[in-house]
C-alpha cells in the first residue's frame, strides 16, 4: 500500500526491506529512506537545475580531475535502512573503490539536494540529519522557492552552516569549483558553457 504524505505529491511506502528496494532495479523512481520507499516527482524546474549543475560538475571534474559525479539514480548506501539517492553526489578519487555497479558503499564526499515542489522541506527534515550523522564532508541544500543555498560543511568542531542567496559559493570538497548562487534563480538558467568558462578561469 502506498500512502500519501503532505503535501500529497510526496509518496511513501513503509516497512520495506533493503533487498526489496534493490530488486526494483535502476529504473525505479523510488529511493530508500529509513526503511521506506519514498518518491517525490520532479518538476521541470527541478530537472533544469539538476541538468545545469550536473553539466557544470561533470565537465569541471573531467577537466581538472579529482573525482566523479553521479546523478539521482545512483544509491548511496549508508546502512541496511538507508540508501538515499541524492540529486547529485561527488566521490573523490580516494573513495572510488567504494563505487560498485549497483551503488556507492558509504557516504559521498559532496551531496547536493534540490528542493522539490511536492515537499520543499523534505531534504532538510528527513535526509540532512542522516547525512550529517554519516559524516558527509559537504552538503548543499538548494531551495529555489526561498532562493537560498544552505551549505553544511564538516569541521573539527562540528558542522558549519552557511546560507548563500547571491554571490560566490565555493566547494571545499571539489577545490576550484564554485557557482554564483544568482545563476540558480534566473527564470531561464544561464549558458552552461558561459558559466564553465568563468569557473575554469
Amino acid at each position: 500500500m502506498v500512502a500519501e504524505l503532505k503535501p500529497p505529491r510526496l509518496l511513501v511506502k513503509p516497512g520495506v526491506r533493503e533487498e526489496e528496494f534493490y530488486a526494483l532495479g535502476e529504473d525505479s523512481d523510488w529511493e530508500y529512506v529509513d526503511g521506506r520507499l519514498v518518491m517525490s516527482p520532479a518538476s521541470d524546474r527541478h530537472e533544469d537545475l539538476f541538468c545545469f549543475l550536473l553539466a557544470l560538475l561533470r565537465t569541471f571534474l573531467d577537466e581538472r580531475g579529482g573525482g566523479v559525479v553521479r546523478g539521482s539514480r545512483y544509491p548511496m548506501r549508508l546502512d541496511e535502512r538507508w540508501s538515499p539517492e541524492p540529486d547529485l553526489l561527488v566521490v573523490r578519487n580516494e573513495g572510488l573503490d567504494r563505487m560498485t555497479p549497483l551503488r556507492l558503499e558509504g557516504p559521498a564526499d559532496l551531496v547536493i539536494e534540490i528542493a522539490s515542489d511536492g515537499d520543499p522541506d523534505y531534504d532538510a527534515r528527513e535526509k540532512l540529519p542522516r547525512y550529517r550523522a554519516a559524516g558527509i564532508p559537504e552538503i548543499w541544500l538548494i531551495d529555489p522557492f526561498e532562493k537560498v543555498v544552505r551549505s553544511h560543511r564538516k569541521t573539527e568542531a562540528g558542522y558549519q552552516e552557511v546560507e548563500t542567496s547571491a554571490g560566490r559559493l565555493e566547494s571545499v570538497v571539489v577545490p576550484g569549483f564554485w557557482i554564483d548562487a544568482r545563476w540558480l534563480w534566473r527564470p531561464k538558467l544561464p549558458s552552461t558553457f558561459g558559466c564553465l568558462k568563468k569557473i575554469l578561469g
